[in-house]
């Protein structure tokens, strides 16, 4: 190639390397040489122009002013000459340039004119100002070959000095005419090899579009097309700007064809990383472009992480993300607001987001409150680790990030259970704490069944999972317009959420459900969080898709290990997941491949789990599969694992106490502020263990109904008070610092128990299993005890095997990697921990090595800052260090550094660790997946809690003074001293006793009267109250009990209104009341406290007249509480052997003034009391003097204006009698006297 024809090309690199000296633009046209002082020759260079329309100035390396460049000619471009052609082709042989530090290669035929390297020319040359320029030397036949480099990649060039120009005006016949040498042929050849090859270079990426798995597929179809063509001398860079490199055959072709062929492998490769969107980015020159950036709200260009986030968050647009950058978690956009409002941290613009952070370390404190706001917590999590990043093809992308955990309110078991939860020391109770939650999650879904209206009655199926203990509850039942039995459910689960479909509720349904969500006095002010689901599937589907969830071979082969960090959550909730009611995509449901997580088989047979499946109601299933899918999302679908976790809302041993009975008799919540203080909870729960305290708190909302094991517990607990031996002390020994078993056995389930809980449970287990020992001989008289102490050794065995798997001192230090006792039970492990002892092997060998160098002794590695294997030199010794070391660290008086050995070792041991770490977690969790196998650890745990609620109730029974209940086959109640028992803990004065009697002799329905705050609630509460507990099980506050079991207690007593639901406080009282009438038996204990007081005097008497009626009617024991005593008459003269008056006893002592003072005597006496003595109840209230004289004044006209009116009409009475018998029939005057002294007495 002549020197003149190399001036179309461009040459970057040599103009930058002149470009220190810039001259004038005006210089000659030709490039001359001159002689300087000690013979130094000093040459004018002239620079390569960049094409043929760009015109460079000539560069020099003195100050004199060059000569302007001459006028290009035709002759320019005309064939070299000989003797130029053989210097061209031996420069084009040498190894490097001239300019890069080598000498290039000079023709023979003309040693004088030998190019200076940058190694011979001076650093600076200063020439004098005045030199004439009467000696040039033309340069022309020593430029260097015209070349066009190519773009860097990520191996470097794969040629020194060799490229190809793809210009076709420049590669015309000077390519044609430079055959390659042997040397240039092995290396193009070892070159293709390479890019050709497996994992062939590559440039590097700078865009996210273009992923892995597509840069792997082009290189792939480039070697494809390598191999099939023969001789085509092309190589292809995967996932590069399309560079060929022609072979002498395919040089002979013409431009275009070339220019084609490299602009076709370009143009392939382009269109398959393109980004898909509407506008292509513009290009700039010839073949080149650039992907044109989006712009954020800011200005700028969204970073990686910030596309990282805007994917994810497309997909959980109701999720409030946190995700992992660092060592701290970053909430961006909107999620930022937030946070930064519900969490008190500061929220700042950076780039194109809001954003705000919280430390890794208290990630789960400030998860917690989010979700007990209501919101859905999302944790993006790194899916990579910095040293196996930097040896993974993914070395130079992001860290990849996906979404790894969820949290809501229910579905968050993250705390471990590792206290011993005692109720008086961890969570003591005080006035206005609320309950603890039950953490319940319940679907529910329904379906109308006519009626008057479209939603009158309708059929509700109902699932409830604890995802803490794994507790299911289901059910399916008919409500009535109203909603009592939905909200009867929802007060006895207390859910923390409900999953709802978005459309198919009635309308009644979703007021009860938004009223009951809300504040309430049966959810106090906690809010429920409501999650509506999209996709309902019809029975026959559901059905399909909870037997393949249990019985898919592939969900057995799959199963899930344990929940690792790292997996991918999926909450798209795409149609081929999740089929609807077309009948189409049934073969992709979730529980196979297709799901993200699956289970094994649940503990019974295949056809065992069908069938149990079979039985469930068709609501029951429906529900049963949505709920199954929202917990797929979380992980924690294992939940439904075992049969004996299953148990049904309703069912023949269980009474159901109604929302409005656990409201009024204070059940669970106290009526003052809605919390448990004061509440029978509170009473009875003395429990020295969590799981005991969740399992008595579902004992006092569902008393039995089976003698039999009514029976037993009694039984029972009549042992525990009076049994000091030996044996009654370990049980009670066992319960003191016990974990929740329960709890921390469900989260080795999940795969998520930490190792020192895993080894605080297995200890609880072990001490559990040899606390007794088999035997045949009864240790207690009581079945239910004996019961319970033959189950508990039974998991000796396999607790102990698992606790000997594992080291405890290293379990309870969280070392998981050193967590084996024997350290062949996974080989992984120990691979990895091998690889670490011989990189630390290698670094004390080179320590060695570098006291030898450096001539110190003594010298070891030092950590300082968190980087490790540091040698440490004082500062005067530091000189002396080899060059190849990297300082790292320096102070005043020593430098820190690494030895490239050192470097290279602390990789491969960072990466050995990071494989070691990933190693021990898949162990771990394979090993919970092992202990969770073993379900009789649960059955045992249980019957521990069972253990604890018998301690409990012994303890409140030995302190207070109770009775043994005796139970009986008739539905009859006899009360002997009876108490209230909250009222008795919470007043410092003795409660007074009273007696009451329900039989076939004493009638079933009472009516109590009497003055206000004569105790008249107070002792109905305590009838309710006292007929609860003893069917609890517990002992009863009386000195003596005798009843019937009772099928339910219903009460309506107190006066509130629901403006919610869009009901008056008269409203409230009938619908509460129909709903008692509607399940009347004559095993039924009614409570009707003040009926009809919200309406006038006339509506009211007879709405109380006739629900009295008909409840006598019915033969259910009833009290009847009323300021009616016309009524209380009337109806104990029409049902004398049904019904009887009662009133709560009182003194009444007149006052000089005239006014009368009421002494409250609290006793339940036989007879109607004369009046309700209201103005004497306001004077207690405090109202002032004036109105009550007022009142009091207004009272007794009334009274006396209805005794004048009785008087005249019994008057009228006689006197119609007295004129009329002398002419009257016998008969006729017996009626008229019997009506006139009914008169007179009630007069």
């Amino acid at each position: 190639m002549s020197p003149s024809q190399s001036q179309g090309q461009k040459q970057p690199s040599i103009s930058a390397f002149f470009k220190r000296k810039s001259p004038p633009p005006s210089s000659p046209a030709k490039p001359t040489s001159r002689s300087i002082s000690n013979d130094i020759k000093v040459f004018r260079v002239q620079s390569i122009a960049d094409d043929e329309d760009d015109e460079d100035d000539i560069v020099a390396l003195y100050d004199e002013p060059p000569p302007t460049k001459k006028a290009r000619t035709s002759t320019d471009t005309a064939a070299p000459t000989s003797a130029a052609a053989e210097a061209r082709k031996k420069a084009m042989a040498g190894t490097q340039s001239s300019y890069f530090g080598k000498k290039a290669a000079s023709s023979s035929n003309e040693p004088s004119q030998a190019v200076a390297s940058s190694s011979t020319l001076p650093a600076k040359v200063v020439a004098p100002k005045s030199r004439p320029s009467t000696q040039a030397v033309n340069l022309a036949s020593y430029r260097l070959p015209r070349t066009v480099l190519p773009p860097p990649s990520q191996s470097g060039s794969a040629f020194d000095n060799y490229t190809v120009s793809l210009d076709p005006a420049s590669a015309g016949e000077s390519s044609q005419r430079q055959p390659k040498t042997v040397e240039q042929e092995a290396r193009h050849e070892r070159w293709q090899a390479r890019v050709l090859g497996p994992g062939g270079i590559r440039p590097r990426r700078k865009s996210l579009a273009l992923d892995e798995a597509a840069a792997a597929e082009a290189r792939g179809q480039a070697a494809g097309d390598a191999e099939g063509e023969e001789g085509d001398g092309e190589a292809e860079a995967g996932g590069g700007g399309g560079l060929s490199v022609p072979d002498g055959e395919e040089a002979k072709g013409s431009d275009d064809e070339r220019q084609k062929s490299a602009s076709g492998v370009g143009s392939k490769l382009a269109a398959k990383f393109a980004a898909k969107t509407k506008e292509d980015a513009k290009t700039k020159g010839k073949g080149k472009g650039k992907k044109k950036e989006e712009v954020g709200p800011s200005g700028q260009t969204y970073t990686p992480l910030e596309k990282q986030f805007m994917e994810i968050k497309a997909e959980n647009q109701d999720v409030l993300l946190l995700m992992e950058v660092g060592y701290k978690y970053k909430f961006h956009g909107e999620d930022a607001k937030i946070a930064s409002r519900e969490l008190g941290i500061a929220a700042f613009p950076a780039r194109n987001f809001y954003t705000a952070s919280i430390p890794t370390h208290r990630l789960h404190i400030h998860v917690k409150k989010l979700i007990s706001l209501g919101y859905k917590v999302g944790v993006i999590s790194q899916t990579e680790t910095a040293a196996l990043k930097k040896v993974s093809d993914n070395r130079n992308a992001p860290f990849t990030r996906r979404l790894t955990h969820l949290f809501t309110a229910a579905t968050y078991v993250e705390d471990a259970a590792l206290g011993s939860a005692s109720t008086m020391l961890d969570d003591p109770v005080v006035p206005g704490s609320a309950p603890p939650p039950t953490n319940a999650l319940v679907a529910l879904v329904e379906i109308g069944m006519g009626g008057m209206a479209l939603d009158e009655r309708v059929r509700i199926g109902l699932v409830s999972v604890v995802p803490e203990t794994g507790d299911v509850v289901w059910d399916e039942f008919d409500d009535s317009q109203v909603r009592t039995e939905l909200e009867t459910r929802l007060t006895h689960l207390q859910p923390a959420e409900l999953l709802l479909p978005v459309s198919g509720l009635s309308k009644a349904t979703e007021k009860v459900l938004s009223h009951f969500a809300g504040t309430t006095k049966s959810s106090a002010s906690s809010k429920i969080r409501i999650e509506r689901i999209d996709k309902i599937l019809p029975y026959n589907k559901a059905f399909d898709y909870i037997t393949k969830f249990y019985t898919d071979p592939a969900a057995a082969k799959g199963k899930q290990k344990g929940n690792s960090a790292k997996d991918e959550i999926d909450l798209t909730g795409s149609d081929d997941e999740v089929p609807t009611g077309d009948g189409e995509g049934m073969d992709e449901l979730p529980g196979g491949s297709q799901a993200n997580a699956v289970v094994d088989p649940i503990d019974l047979a295949t056809e065992e789990a069908v069938l149990a499946i079979v039985d469930f109601p068709k609501q029951v299933v429906v529900a049963f599969s949505v709920i199954i899918q929202y917990m797929k999302a979380f992980g924690l679908q294992d939940a439904f694992r075992h049969r004996s976790s299953f148990t049904k809302f309703i069912n023949r041993a269980h009474m159901l106490l109604s929302s409005n009975t656990l409201v009024n008799l204070e059940i669970y919540r106290n009526q003052d502020d809605g919390g448990v203080y004061g509440s029978l909870v509170w009473l009875l729960d003395h429990t020295k263990t969590r799981m005991g305290r969740r399992l008595l708190r579902e004992w006092i909302g569902r008393p039995l109904l089976d003698v039999i094991a009514l029976q037993a517990r009694i039984d029972a607990i009549e042992e525990i008070i009076e049994n000091k031996t030996y044996h009654m002390e370990k049980m009670r020994s066992l319960l003191v610092n016990m974990p929740d078993l329960v709890k921390g056995l469900t989260r080795i389930q999940y795969g998520k128990a930490t190792t020192s809980e895993v080894a605080t449970l297995l200890v609880a287990l072990v001490r559990i299993g040899a606390e007794f020992k088999p035997t045949e001989d009864r240790i207690c008289s009581s079945g239910l005890l004996n019961n319970i102490i033959k189950t508990l050794p039974t998991i000796l065995e396999p607790a102990r095997s698992f606790l000997n798997a594992i080291d405890i001192k290293a379990a309870r230090e969280d070392k998981i990697a050193d967590l084996w006792a024997d350290p062949d039970k996974f080989s992984d492990v120990q691979d990895a921990k091998d690889c670490i002892g011989i990189c630390e092997s290698d670094l004390a060998e080179h320590l060695k090595e570098i006291r030898q160098t450096v001539k110190r002794p003594t010298l070891q590695y030092v950590s300082v800052a968190g980087v490790d294997n540091l040698v440490e030199i004082p500062v005067a010794q530091a000189k002396t260090v080899p060059a190849k070391w990297v300082k790292v660290q320096a102070t005043k008086h020593v430098v820190r550094f690494h030895t490239p050995d050192i470097l290279r070792i602390s990789a491969e041991l960072e990466q050995h660790k990071e494989t070691l770490s990933i190693a021990a977690k898949a162990a771990f969790a394979s090993f919970q997946s092992d202990i969770s196998e073993s379900h009789s650890l649960l059955v045992v745990s249980r019957q521990l809690a069972v253990i604890d609620c018998l301690m409990s109730l012994a303890q409140v029974a030995a302190g207070s003074g109770y009775c043994k209940p005796t139970f009986t086959g008739n539905p009859e109640l006899h009360i002997r001293e009876g108490r209230h028992p909250m009222v008795e803990m919470l007043k410092d004065d003795a409660y007074v006793p009273f007696d009451i009697d329900f039989s076939e002799g004493e009638g079933c329905a009472k009516v109590i009267t009497g003055p206000n705050m004569a105790g008249k609630s107070s002792c109905v509460r305590a009838t309710a109250l006292i007929v609860c507990m003893a069917q609890i099980g517990s002992f009863v506050p009386a000195s003596s009990v005798t009843l019937g079991v009772h099928d339910a207690v219903q009460t309506r007593m107190g006066a509130s209104d629901e403006i919610g639901r869009g009901k008056s406080t008269f409203m409230v009282e009938l619908s509460e009341t129909s709903d008692i009438l509607r399940t009347l038996t004559p095993r039924t204990l009614v409570i009707l406290d003040e009926l009809g007081r919200g309406t006038s005097t006339y509506d009211g008497v007879a709405i109380a007249y006739a629900t009295l009626s008909h409840v006598a009617a019915a033969r259910c024991n009833t009290l009847f509480v009323t300021h009616y005593p016309t009524v209380a008459e009337e109806l104990a003269r029409e049902f004398p052997k049904l019904i009887s008056n009662w009133h709560m006893g009182f003194e009444e002592v007149k006052l000089p003034d005239g006014s009368a003072e009421i002494t409250f005597l609290y006793r339940l006496t036989r007879g109607l009391a004369e009046a309700s003595f209201g103005v004497w109840c306001a004077r207690l209230a405090g109202l002032p003097k004036t109105v009550l004289e007022n009142a009091q004044l207004r009272s007794d006209v009334l009274k006396a204006d209805t005794e004048k009116k009785a008087a005249a009409a019994l008057a009228r009475r006689v006197k119609l009698l007295l004129s009329s018998s002398d002419s009257s029939t016998g008969g006729q005057s017996t009626v008229m006297l019997r009506n006139a002294l009914s008169l007179l007495k009630t007069l």
